[in-house]
């Protein structure tokens, strides 16, 4: 993150012209004029914290600086100087800390926010935990890149596809299978960790894939299908019947939770036998 800290300067209001006395280089008498610039730390260009005076001098006659703090007035001027400032005071302007001011305001409220919003956590009811995440977890924990026909019959036929379609995008080897039943409806998971290698616009070519490949085999036309491909840190791909997200990069996985509900005759790793279609 880009900070810009530092330093600035503005010259404070009231500027005071010395009497009876003259100036160290021309020794022109009473053309001495005084002021003070006061000096300030900021932080995004906000003034946070004042630091430093110099009260400074300037003949009008040769242009000469002198610098009080660098021991450059003579005893005439600092009188001169101090008699003056006592009557009519130089105050540095509020501004010049009012970074503090912001600074300590939002801590308030952020302090007070944090407090409201433990208070507010107190009086909602806890959420109840969705138990159908912790199964899609553990299902995605079940993928396989070698699925069989006998255990897994679905994955088997899609990485029949996939093996064809993927040759030259991504290491067939990586592709990871697992598939189950929970009456009509199947869940397709398909785990595809070098899926980097394809374009996001281009991902939801994946699902096509998926049904083109089940539609060659007799068993799924009747079937709700719910299908995630699961990139190597998050769910790419969803489709399913109440709902579709494609765009390839962040999916909503909670689409693939209705699979789970109304759990009846739930096979582990469904086989479904059937033929090809004979064209």
């Amino acid at each position: 993150m880009f900070f810009l800290f530092g330093t600035g300067k503005s010259t404070l209001k009231n500027q005071y012209r010395l009497t009876n006395c003259e100036c160290p280089v021309c020794h022109q008498q009473n053309t001495m004029i005084a002021g003070t610039i006061a000096k300030y730390a900021h932080f995004f260009f906000i003034p946070v914290i004042p630091t430093s005076r110099l009260s400074i001098a300037v003949c009008s006659s040769c242009n000469s600086k002198f610098v009080l703090e660098n021991k450059q007035f003579t005893p005439e001027m600092e009188q001169s100087f101090e008699s003056q400032q006592k009557v009519n005071p130089n105050s540095r302007p509020v501004w010049h800390g009012c970074g503090c001011f912001i600074i300590l305001l939002a801590i308030i409220f952020l302090i007070g926010s944090l407090i409201i919003g433990w208070f507010k956590s107190k009086d909602e009811p806890e959420k109840p935990i969705d138990k159908r995440k912790a199964m899609l977890k553990k299902d995605l924990e079940k993928v396989t890149s070698k699925p069989t026909l006998e255990t897994d019959s679905t994955s088997f036929y899609i990485k029949e596809c996939f093996d064809i379609m993927l040759e030259g995008k991504v290491n067939s080897k990586e592709v990871d299978y697992y598939s189950k039943v929970n009456g009509d409806k199947i869940l397709i998971l398909i785990d595809i960790d070098d899926l980097k290698k394809v374009q996001s616009s281009s991902r939801y070519h994946l699902i096509e894939y998926v049904t083109e490949c089940l539609n060659m085999h007799e068993g799924y036309h009747d079937k709700q299908l719910y299908i995630g491909v699961d990139g190597m840190w998050n769910m790419v791909l969803v489709s399913t019947p109440n709902g579709s997200d494609t765009s390839g990069k962040f999916a909503d996985e909670e689409l693939l939770y209705p699979f789970y509900d109304e759990s009846q005759n739930m096979i582990e790793a469904v086989e479904i036998k059937a033929e090809k279609k004979k064209k």
